[in-house]
């Protein structure tokens, strides 16, 4: 399944080849086709031969955080295309160079913005581009990414200070996860910063203690408001 939010001269389309409802993601620019990949998934040669069908060449290939099923086929994909691979430092990510925050990378015309976000997981970025935010497991369409036991490193206070962070950004920024848990009826695989503020549960949270209590009370409070 490929959906395709590009533009006139940005390439920006969301991939699901596998995984837990997982997307990756591809952006380019659309005259030079210099392109990076984002999470790639469990199908490197499927994802190469998209890219070479839209006319984009992969340059780089940028992880949201090092669990295994955003980064599965980063190394193979890089095998193929030659591209370089860059993931929060400390990711479980072979080969991979550490990025920083607001590090910035060109697309031909247009510029890629890394911002460290962590919470679901220590090494955490998202990708800003002209518009664009991928957030990873960050935030997804009305819900959040889980911290816990479960997620080695990760941390509620962080992810707190990460949300809000990203909440700083126009209204009209369009939100792409890495995962389709929207929990409502029908489909929805993006969102916006706007939309979220205004209806995402855990954003709509007075302070921390209340972001706690919500997550500490997950299940029962879908189980109230009918949330899958």
């Amino acid at each position: 399944m490929i959906n395709d939010h590009s533009t006139n001269s940005l390439a920006f389309l969301q991939i699901h080849l596998g995984g837990d409802r997982n997307f990756c993601y591809l952006l380019g620019d659309r005259v030079t086709g210099e392109a990076v990949a984002v999470d790639p998934g469990f199908d490197a040669p499927g994802f190469a031969t998209i890219a070479s069908n839209h006319g984009l060449s992969i340059g780089k290939i940028l992880i949201t955080h090092g669990h295994s099923d955003h980064m599965e086929q980063a190394d193979a994909l890089a095998e193929l295309t030659g591209a370089e691979i860059y993931a929060g430092g400390g990711a479980n990510v072979p080969g991979a160079t550490a990025l920083s925050d607001s590090r910035q990378f060109s697309l031909g015309a247009h510029t890629l913005t890394a911002l460290a976000t962590p919470g679901h997981a220590p090494d955490h970025y998202c990708f800003l581009c002209e518009g664009f935010l991928v957030t990873g497991d960050l935030l997804f369409c009305g819900k959040i990414g889980g911290t816990g036991s479960y997620f080695k490193g990760s941390s509620p206070q962080q992810q707190f200070e990460s949300l809000e962070k990203i909440m700083q950004l126009p209204e009209d920024v369009l939100v792409f996860p890495g995962h389709d848990y929207y929990g409502g009826e029908g489909s929805m695989p993006h969102s916006t910063i706007g939309y979220e503020r205004a209806n995402n549960p855990f954003l709509l949270t007075r302070d921390f203690a209340a972001f706690c209590h919500l997550k500490d009370n997950w299940a029962v409070y879908k189980k109230e408001h009918g949330i899958q």
